[in-house]
């Protein structure tokens, strides 16, 4: 039965029952001959417990509903989305990377004087270098006349460093192997040996046409390949596909005392998922990221300083000194909110209705 029938029901009772009370007030308290009239208003009480349905839980749902709201948003606001876009530009003196892919480098540097270490080969009949040395220690300097790196390259997975200054660059790259070319024209002394501490090569010699000096680690190791530029010009190495960036590095101070300490001189960070204002970077700041396959990355060097640019997606961005650092990345709602528009407004919509209709369920239900 429906709720109007049960209404009517019980005015009828409240006519009954205020009849009863009247006419028992009138007649002196005397509730002789009321019999009927309570037994009908008995009946009418019998017939409200029968037809009206015993009360439930309404408000479960509702509230389910509500928390379900309210965590959903708690979740999507505290929850960072696994990779966003960044735009970064950041001038420093250091870089540690790890390789995903291969890198080439291509008349990368140029310079008066170049040293190579810890190399497994070494060839250039014309200035009487022919050292094979299995262990990955050779090596060999070129001083004088001019210089260029012609080709340097380096297989995957390999760890590469790279640290600058305005009278040298140095260059570290190890568990990789790796091959070179390097040509050279005008008056150069040319020294070499099969391991450090020995000198094997050591002549002068007057080139007009570019003689070229092949090198290679054949073998990857964990003791790194170098190469020292001193005196460069400005210089570019191309575009690595980076698995990690760092500007951070550890240096010994002391006996067993290791600090962390960081390359950056000054750069920007702009995050592209968002509306966050322009990061200023800050000499000092301790700055690692994890770039993405789809991330562009650019290295360059000039003025004793190494330009460094990162434009795409990284899984990773933290920034901070050797106390703390803060991982960035903004949470789900703010990347609806500032890239997925029409989700967020459908999705907002969707949860106000669902709150207001669990308020008004719970708390304002008669």
């Amino acid at each position: 039965m429906n709720a109007d029938v049960s209404s009517r029901l019980a005015r009828m009772r409240e006519e009954r029952l205020a009849a009863v009370v009247g006419r028992l007030l009138a007649d002196g308290g005397d509730a002789h001959g009321l019999r009927t009239e309570l037994e009908e208003i008995d009946a009418y009480s019998r017939l409200l417990s029968a037809t009206t349905p015993k009360e439930q839980r309404h408000w479960l749902w509702p509230a389910a509903v509500a928390f379900v709201c309210v965590v959903v948003a708690g979740i999507l606001w505290s929850l960072k989305t696994p990779r966003t876009n960044v735009s970064l530009n950041v001038d420093t003196s250091s870089v540690m990377t790890t390789l995903a892919g291969p890198w080439r480098i291509d008349d990368a540097f140029h310079s008066p004087h170049m040293h190579f270490e810890r190399l497994s080969t070494i060839q250039a009949p014309n200035l009487g270098l022919n050292i094979n040395q299995g262990a990955g220690d050779a090596w060999f300097e070129l001083d004088g006349g001019h210089i260029d790196l012609q080709t340097l390259e380096i297989d995957k997975d390999a760890s590469v460093e790279l640290y600058c200054d305005p009278d040298e660059v140095d260059l570290y790259a190890s568990r990789a192997r790796l091959t070179g070319r390097v040509t050279v024209t005008g008056k150069v002394n040319v020294t070499a040996g099969p391991r450090a501490g020995e000198t094997t090569v050591h002549a002068t010699y007057e080139i007009d046409i570019p003689e070229t000096v092949e090198f290679a680690v054949e073998k990857a190791q964990s003791v790194p390949f170098q190469l020292t530029v001193h005196s460069p010009a400005p210089w570019s190495a191309g575009r690595p596909q980076a698995a990690s960036l760092s500007f951070a590095r550890e240096e010994m101070r002391g006996a067993g005392e290791r600090l962390l300490t960081s390359g950056v001189q000054k750069g920007t960070a702009r995050f592209d998922d968002t509306a966050w204002p322009i990061l200023e970077l800050r000499e000092g700041d301790l700055l690692s990221l994890r770039p993405t396959k789809s991330a562009v990355v650019d290295a360059r060097g000039a003025n004793g300083a190494i330009h460094m640019t990162v434009n795409g997606a990284v899984s990773r961005f933290l920034v901070g000194d050797a106390a703390a650092r803060t991982e960035l990345a903004p949470s789900w709602l703010e990347y609806l909110h500032n890239k997925k528009s029409l989700a967020f407004f459908w999705g907002a919509i969707v949860f106000l209705w669902g709150l207001i209709w669990s308020v008004r369920n719970t708390i304002f239900r008669h």
